[in-house]
């Protein structure tokens, strides 16, 4: 396990001057210094709890990658935008992937009073007697994988899609370098495979082998229809100067709303992709 806590991502640059006068050797400093901070790419970045209808964990940020940081992953962007939210970023035979995201709240509390789709779950994912080798459980710090149920966890999505390339599964692995220039990196907590989040996913089909689900060779419906493409909001709202005031305070409102209509989340934005006061 990797936990990164409170990551400052920076780097430190020594210049001896030796026989060189001190204006060549701050002249030098400044230089090497600016190359090794030029800006070569910009993502945006936000880590949303929309199913229990609740603010981000991180709200929409750019983050800009230097020259030398375009060959890090996807990871790495996530880490550099949560900057002083932890991050429990695991490892397992498949690669690395973010588990955690620290959080106080009261998760189990959390569901009970504002998930709204808990009858669409198979109930094995609550089994754990059954379902021995999936436990679900409690960290008051994080909001983690298996909290709720066995199968919940961290979902994200570049420019609202999972793949790029040739049918290319997104991963925390996935370099920079094949993520595009202004892309939105969008972490989405759920409880179902992301069919809580208005996806198609596979589900658990109610069966275990010893003690892990089984899983059905076909696509369960999306809880809900009509999801919204949020990027362009998330991007705007990152760009947003000001993050109190009316335009900005109705973007995060309806940032928040899962079954919100793609022309609601368009209003939010004028042509030129600034947010825009509602009307009243």
């Amino acid at each position: 396990m990797i936990r990164t806590l409170k990551n400052k991502l920076f780097a430190t640059l020594c210049v001896t001057a030796l026989t060189l006068g001190a204006v060549t050797a701050t002249s030098t400093f400044n230089n090497v210094q600016a190359a090794e901070t030029t800006t070569v790419k910009t993502v945006y970045v936000d880590v949303e709890k929309d199913i229990l209808g609740q603010a981000p964990i991180v709200k929409p940020v750019k983050v800009q990658i230097t020259s030398d940081e375009v060959n890090e992953k996807i990871k790495y962007a996530t880490v550099k935008a949560a900057y002083e939210q932890d991050v429990d970023v695991r490892l397992d035979d498949k690669g690395t992937y973010v588990q955690a995201f620290s959080d106080t709240s009261d998760t189990q509390a959390e569901f009970s009073n504002n998930y709204k789709y808990k009858d669409k779950i198979p109930a094995i994912c609550f089994d754990t007697k059954t379902a021995y080798s999936q436990p679900i459980v409690t960290d008051p710090d994080y909001l983690s994988e298996k909290e709720f149920d066995g199968i919940s966890g961290w979902m994200f999505t570049v420019n609202d899609k999972m793949t790029y390339g040739s049918n290319s599964w997104y991963t925390a692995d996935t370099p920079l370098t094949d993520v595009p220039d202004g892309a939105v990196i969008r972490w989405e907590f759920s409880a179902a495979d992301g069919c809580d989040l208005g996806m198609s996913n596979y589900l658990p089909d109610g069966t275990v082998s010893y003690g892990y689900y089984n899983w059905k060779n076909k696509e369960d419906a999306p809880f809900f229809t009509g999801r919204a493409d949020k990027t362009a909001l998330i991007r705007s709202m990152a760009n947003h100067s000001d993050k109190a005031d009316a335009a900005y305070v109705n973007a995060l409102k309806d940032l928040k709303d899962l079954t919100i209509q793609q022309a609601d989340v368009n209003d939010d934005m004028d042509v030129s992709g600034n947010l825009v006061t509602p009307r009243s």
